[in-house]
């Protein structure tokens, strides 16, 4: 065999080698489309799939949004306060009714984990909270407790709670719902205050003849018992001092008669500022205490019109003006101040205590500078028969807020230990009503 044909050999076996690899890649090729047009099948129809997927996930979150949304919209116009906590007792939502009713500043962001305590400051009540349900596992319905605003104003709030759980049971936090019922508080309070002044009224007339008859024999007998003794001056002073007491107490006798009968209010126009001036003059008179002294110093602002009934509002003011005259430090000096006030700006003062329509109103601040009334007591400072003072007879400052109120008026006293006592009265204003 020569080289040509060797050659044709080694040619024709790499030919028939490229043959068998061609055959072989082509084999690999045919196998390599046929798992390309099953994946290509597999990946159409998950495709699909997850295209059906997708548009039911995205009907959930555009159903999910709109529940959430209507949720929202509920809890934005509800009128109770709603703030939920998370186990860490972290604020997680709070409504803006609950922002309103604890004057919670926009600028404060409830969502930036806030602590409970932070926003919601108890005084009394504080084991009625979210906080509480989620340490104890255990809701609260229609508690109270007394909660301070973030304007140091404090509210009366009636709480109830509840724990939030998953579907598996397992709680997640809790929310809690509050109304404020400051003002219904308020409001059964002076109901109370008004039963007393009914039980006052009946009693009273009851019993002041009975009281009285005798009294005016004993003053009588006394009278005449000093007369006759002139002679002997220590027992005509004690007679003396038998008709003084006799005096005090029918003092005491008419000063209940005056608080507890209805008053009958026979309102006219009048100019407040003007007013209050002859008030003070005529007080000065009566009670002896010149205005040339300088014990009183008047602020007015600007000059308007009330309607009131002249003779039984003085007798409130002089009650006024005779608690700050005794009240007064050694060298006495009360201050009166009249202005006209706005609805805002009182309410603001007033929170949940203010009872009086929508309008302007006329404002009286009398203010002394006597040692001021322990904070315990300016709750009780209007009821009657309670008073600071050794000698009171706890039936002035009753009396003044029994006619104020007649007057449609409101009135509160504020103090500070060592620097004195303010009572401000607020009565509509005549060309606002």
């Amino acid at each position: 065999m020569d080289d040509r044909d060797t050659l044709q050999l080694q040619v024709s076996d790499e030919i028939g080698r490229f043959a068998e690899s061609y055959s072989s890649f082509n084999g690999i090729i045919n196998k390599l489309q046929r798992q390309y047009l099953t994946l290509k099948d597999t990946y159409t129809r998950q495709s699909e799939e997850l295209q059906s997927i997708n548009r039911t996930l995205q009907s959930l979150v555009v159903e999910n949004r709109a529940v959430t949304e209507f949720l929202n919209s509920i809890l934005n116009a509800l009128s109770s306060g709603v703030v939920a906590v998370n186990n860490a007792g972290l604020l997680t939502h709070i409504n803006p009714a609950a922002r309103v009713i604890l004057q919670i500043p926009e600028k404060i962001d409830c969502r930036q984990g806030l602590k409970y305590e932070e926003i919601i400051q108890s005084t009394e009540g504080k084991d009625f909270s979210a906080v509480a349900t989620v340490a104890a596992g255990k809701p609260f319905d229609r508690m109270e407790k007394i909660v301070r605003t973030h304007q140091g104003h404090t509210v009366t709030l009636s709480v109830s709670t509840s724990l939030l759980c998953r579907t598996d049971g397992r709680a997640v936090g809790a929310v809690e719902m509050f109304q404020d019922i400051t003002r219904l508080k308020r409001m059964e309070e002076e109901l109370s205050r008004m039963k007393v002044l009914a039980s006052l009224g009946e009693m009273a007339a009851s019993i002041a003849h009975e009281i009285r008859n005798p009294l005016v024999g004993i003053s009588g007998f006394a009278s005449l018992l000093a007369r006759d003794l002139k002679e002997d001056v220590p027992r005509a002073d004690m007679a003396r001092k038998i008709v003084e007491g006799v005096n005090s107490i029918n003092r005491t006798i008419q000063t209940l008669l005056d608080f507890a009968r209805h008053e009958k209010v026979n309102k006219s126009e009048v100019d407040l500022p003007a007013y209050l001036d002859l008030a003070l003059e005529s007080f000065a008179r009566e009670y002896d205490h010149p205005l040339e002294g300088g014990w009183v110093v008047r602020q007015y602002r600007g000059g308007f019109k009330v309607e009131l009934d002249r003779q039984l509002f003085r007798q409130a003011l002089y009650n006024l003006f005779k608690n700050a005259w005794e009240a007064g430090a050694e060298i006495t000096r009360v201050t009166v101040q009249c202005d006209r006030a706005g609805i805002g700006e009182v309410r603001k003062q007033w929170k949940g205590r203010l009872d009086i329509p929508d309008i302007e109103v006329g404002r009286i601040i009398i203010e002394d500078n006597g040692p001021g009334i322990p904070a315990e007591c300016l709750d009780k400072i209007f009821s009657p028969f309670y008073s600071t003072k050794e000698k009171g007879n706890g039936l002035g400052l009753a009396i003044a807020w029994k006619i104020i109120k007649a007057h449609g008026g409101e009135i509160a006293v504020t103090s500070r230990p060592g620097k004195g006592s303010q009572f401000t009265i607020l009565l509509p204003i005549k060309n606002s009503m």
